[in-house]
């Protein structure tokens, strides 16, 4: 895992549909957004999360990379994500706005195969949540 990695990551995750970035993950993967209170493992299940969050019917998304700090093995992500929404945001009213979020993503790596193992994020720098877990 390094820079190029996650603003790949980041690139496959601004997309509208989830297959390229399924790519980057173990099968058996876990997500989870602190924030959002948001926790998926598996594969399939990440896809269907993935795929109602890329939905272009639903949001129009864009992430940019402000830094990595880690290793080949996993580190951290910060980033920005910019977001027009079209439906509500996980039961959340949303329609019409337009979201600006600041976030840190930890991301940790097989050794095997350099695919995300997990990935356990809080935006808008919210350590209190437990971020460092």
């Amino acid at each position: 895992m390094n820079d190029a990695w996650a603003t790949d990551w980041l690139r496959r995750f601004s997309g509208s549909e989830p297959d390229g970035l399924m790519e980057l993950y173990a099968e058996d993967a876990r997500f989870e957004d602190i924030t959002l209170s948001q926790a998926v493992r598996g594969r399939p299940a990440l896809r269907e999360f993935f795929g109602d969050f890329m939905n272009p019917a639903n949001r129009r998304n864009a992430f940019t990379l402000i830094g990595y700090s880690g290793d080949a093995d996993g580190g951290a992500i910060e980033w920005t994500w910019t977001a027009t929404h079209s439906a509500p945001f996980f039961d959340l009213p949303a329609k019409g706005k337009e979201t600006r979020i600041r976030g840190v993503r930890r991301a940790v790596h097989s050794r095997e195969d350099s695919r995300a193992t997990r990935l356990l994020g809080c935006e808008n720098g919210d350590a209190a949540t437990g971020c460092d877990a």
